[in-house]
């Protein structure tokens, strides 16, 4: 099947741009924004994502306010529109290439809209590749690159509109294969190995002047299995970069939870330098059942399944650091939690992104059995 995109001198590969290189039914094509007033008073999470072997493009918009997160899903058919970046209510407009964007939420019975402008304030880079097999099976294979930003436009819950000026935008998009998309995730007798305890931290900030990036993945003992990341400094129009070499972490967790409320990393980078970050939460951190991820969707299956052209919406209570109530008045403890966060870096202020995901059982802080 050919489409608009075949027209572009773009190829990589024999196919045309309605097929991917492998047949695996987890290939994915996604991109995530994350959006906040710098007081803290009002967020916004979007993101969609395209499945061509599953023939789905889905995507979620979800603001939150006063302990309050208002969730929209949708799905629909990815052929015959390959290149429409919408979905239901949800669009993404790209306004100028690894920059701007356009992210716009139309009013419905779902309660919510917005319309906002997202623009780079730092370039965007790439992570390394992440790669790993299980029982001989790839069971990940993919690339992200993120990017800090600013944020102007409005957001509007339950009628009440909010303007956001000069507000926080942090963005990544990754595609490949991955875990737990398509509708299910083949076994092959082993489980992965962080579900037996990990930690895992990453983070993007920016300061007026700095920005940085890291990412690190520990077992239950504490024993690293990964670590990447770098920072970058800004003199005028140059940027000076140095890569992440080492990392020692401080998490005060609220009490009986997995959620923090403070977080002091102390990064040494390749110039025999060490940097330090202190960060707090804003808002409550995001419950991403409620976007899809997570077995999320009404039917279950999670971001990726094919369910023809649907549109559900919910709100959840997450005034609790970690207690989300559904809308069923079930109380649920997810594990997939992410902030944003207000911090220094050397003592200069800034913002950023900084889930912290305490798996399974950690030694250090005294987590045991597999959380819920």
């Amino acid at each position: 099947m050919l489409s608009p995109l075949d027209e572009t001198l773009l190829h990589q590969t024999p196919e045309p741009f309605g097929h991917v290189y492998t047949s695996d039914h987890r290939f994915f094509d996604r991109n995530w924004f994350g959006c906040f007033a710098r007081d803290g008073s009002i967020g916004v999470i979007t993101g969609m994502g395209a499945y061509a072997n599953m023939n789905v493009i889905d995507g979620f918009a979800s603001v939150q306010a006063a302990g309050r997160q208002h969730n929209l899903r949708a799905s629909r058919p990815l052929r015959n529109d390959l290149e429409g970046v919408r979905v239901g209510p949800i669009r993404h407009e790209v306004v100028e290439p690894l920059r701007t964007h356009r992210l716009l939420l139309d009013a419905g019975d779902h309660g919510t809209a917005f319309e906002l402008t997202w623009t780079g304030t730092f370039p965007a880079h790439i992570e390394p590749r992440h790669y790993d097999r299980l029982d001989g099976r790839v069971y990940q294979d993919y690339r992200r690159f993120d990017q800090m930003g600013r944020v102007e436009g409005w957001i509007e819950v339950d009628g009440a509109r909010v303007e956001v000026f000069d507000g926080i935008g942090i963005r990544d998009h990754s595609w490949g294969v991955r875990r737990s998309t398509g509708g299910f995730e083949p076994f092959t007798g082993s489980m992965p190995p962080e579900i037996h305890g990990s930690l895992f931290i990453w983070v993007e900030f920016a300061t007026p002047d700095a920005n940085g990036h890291l990412q690190l993945t520990e077992n239950a003992r504490g024993e690293r299995s990964m670590l990447e990341g770098f920072i970058a400094t800004r003199d005028g129009d140059d940027l000076s970069r140095v890569e992440v070499v080492d990392v020692r972490h401080d998490i005060e967790f609220h009490p009986e939870c997995r959620t923090y409320r403070r977080v002091v990393l102390d990064i040494d980078t390749s110039d025999g330098e060490t940097h330090r970050l202190e960060a707090a939460p804003i808002l409550t951190a995001w419950a991403y059942r409620g976007t899809g991820y997570d077995s999320g969707f009404d039917d279950g299956k999670g971001l990726g399944a094919y369910r023809g052209e649907v549109a559900e919406h919910d709100v959840y209570d997450v005034s609790h650091p970690e207690e989300v109530v559904l809308p069923t008045t079930e109380v649920i403890r997810p594990m997939h939690r992410e902030q944003s966060v207000r911090l220094t870096f050397d003592g200069a202020e800034g913002f950023g992104h900084l889930p912290v995901m305490p798996i399974g059982s950690n030694e250090r802080y005294g987590f045991e059995g597999l959380g819920s």
